[in-house]
């Protein structure tokens, strides 16, 4: 049995959970739709309805009864709050790329101005919560106990974080293009450092 509010894997919903969720997004799919039309534009609107329905799939046993509707939009407000906040760092990225080749005062960057703009997507790509964890340690240069005491979790729970943000961090680094890429000689917050 698992523990109430939990989220439920995908192959331990019942044929009543099936139900249950065809029949909210039957009688609340179209008014959330509306919602985040409103903000958003019809196709990011409609991108936003499956993430919210998605979410409330793994999130089932947690709905109220009579509580359907302002959950769902709960849910919806968050990741609309979530995707805003993903394209202010994308356009203050963009922003920032462009003012360092200006400054540069070339049309075509050398290979550093390149890594650099490499490292601040890969940045950009990685959750919220892992950015900030990266930041704080090689952006603010704060260590691993004034970090913890930031987050307010343990410096044990933040050199966690940091390792899988870390992890995360390369990956994303690693996928930017199809091209195989030299590692990142140095560490982090000499690149991080140099985007100041």
């Amino acid at each position: 049995m698992r523990p109430p509010g939990d989220a439920v894997p995908d192959g331990q919903q019942s044929a009543e959970d099936r139900q249950r969720l065809t029949d909210l997004f039957r009688r609340h799919g179209d008014a959330v739709l509306a919602y985040a039309s409103d903000r958003l534009g019809n196709d990011d609107a409609q991108d936003l309805v499956g993430e919210v329905f998605t979410v409330a799939w793994r999130r089932l046993a947690t709905i109220r009864h009579g509580e359907e509707r302002p959950w769902l939009f709960g849910v919806a407000r968050r990741l609309m709050l979530q995707h805003k906040r993903v394209r202010a760092s994308e356009a203050a990225l963009e922003i920032r790329l462009r003012s360092q080749a200006e400054v540069d005062g070339v049309e075509h960057p050398g290979p550093g101005v390149l890594r650099r703009a490499e490292v601040l997507a890969a940045l950009a790509a990685l959750p919220e919560a892992d950015r900030e964890v990266l930041l704080l340690r090689y952006w603010y240069d704060l260590s691993g106990g004034e970090s913890a005491k930031v987050l307010g979790c343990t410096a044990a729970t933040f050199a966690v974080r940091l390792h899988r943000a870390r992890r995360r961090f390369e990956q994303a680094y690693g996928n930017r293009s199809m091209e195989p890429r030299p590692p990142l000689t140095g560490n982090l917050t000499s690149y991080v450092r140099g985007l100041r």
